[in-house]
């Protein structure tokens, strides 16, 4: 027979995610340039407090090495992403900021076209390992925001420049103008989405919005008729974990107690 002692310890672990695992070839996406974007995002519960240690987003890229000789290298391209995180406000509209992160992220070439291979009408398409075509290929960056805490809802918004949306558009074309935000069409597997038909959006274009652009153009506010698409990203945070544990035999554990009386006794003066 066994006594299992064990101690409280802290360790990462998933708080949020709309994440795949294994990440697929390529998911529907939220473009930037070509709906005059400049942020996008949405609400999101933990369930509880956190103490955040890494943000990771998917991000659908559409650009190949052979459209942009002169930009990048063999790998891919570099582009400036910022990931802000809200308090959420009165009537679930976005409140004040609670943390921010940009990162150089290095965004992966996508493979270049195979049009043979591909159906008649998807000639700039690609055929990726699974045996299907592709306009877009997937891949991660994460963002650090260790100790960060947050509150169980936040809104979060993912935010980068193009050619002519973002807070400061580069005024020239490039490959950041065929990146995407990667969506997901199912439920988030660890935390929830207590709006599932919103986003949240920046675009310049009032027809965009489903009111029209009635509560706003240009800014970062709520928007209707998203379900069930939702963004692709996983929060990661730290919280108590069982640490490993120590198993004691039970005949060494009496002995160590008989001991211990034994001891207490003979230091009262009294025989056993």
């Amino acid at each position: 027979m066994f006594v299992v002692m064990s101690v409280s310890g802290w360790a990462d672990t998933v708080i949020y995610s709309t994440i795949p695992s294994p990440l697929p070839p390529n998911v529907p996406s939220q473009p930037y340039e070509a709906v005059s974007s400049a942020e996008f995002g949405d609400l999101i519960s933990f369930g509880g407090t956190a103490d955040l240690s890494t943000v990771t987003v998917a991000m659908s890229n559409w650009a190949y090495e052979s459209e942009f000789e002169s930009l990048g290298t063999s790998t891919g391209f570099d582009v400036p992403l910022t990931l802000n995180l809200y308090d959420v406000g009165a009537g679930e509209s976005v409140g004040s900021l609670i943390a921010t992160q940009t990162v150089d992220a290095l965004i992966p070439w996508r493979p270049e076209p195979t049009p043979l291979t591909c159906a008649p009408g998807s000639n700039n398409d690609y055929m990726a390992s699974d045996g299907n075509c592709y306009a877009g290929s997937l891949s991660t960056v994460t963002f650090d925001f260790t100790g960060t805490l947050v509150p169980g809802d936040i809104i979060y918004g993912l935010a980068f420049n193009t050619a002519d949306y973002g807070a400061d558009p580069t005024g020239v074309d490039g490959p950041y103008d065929s990146l995407n935000f990667g969506l997901s069409l199912v439920p988030p597997s660890v935390g929830s989405n207590p709006l599932p038909d919103t986003a949240y959006w920046n675009t310049t274009n009032a027809g965009f919005y489903t009111d029209d652009g009635a509560a706003g153009v240009g800014t970062f506010r709520q928007d209707t008729g998203w379900s069930p698409y939702s963004g692709m990203i996983e929060f990661d945070g730290t919280s108590p974990v069982p640490e490993p544990k120590q198993v004691i035999p039970i005949t060494l554990l009496l002995a160590m107690i008989g001991f211990a009386a034994y001891r207490r006794s003979k230091g009262r003066g009294l025989e056993t």
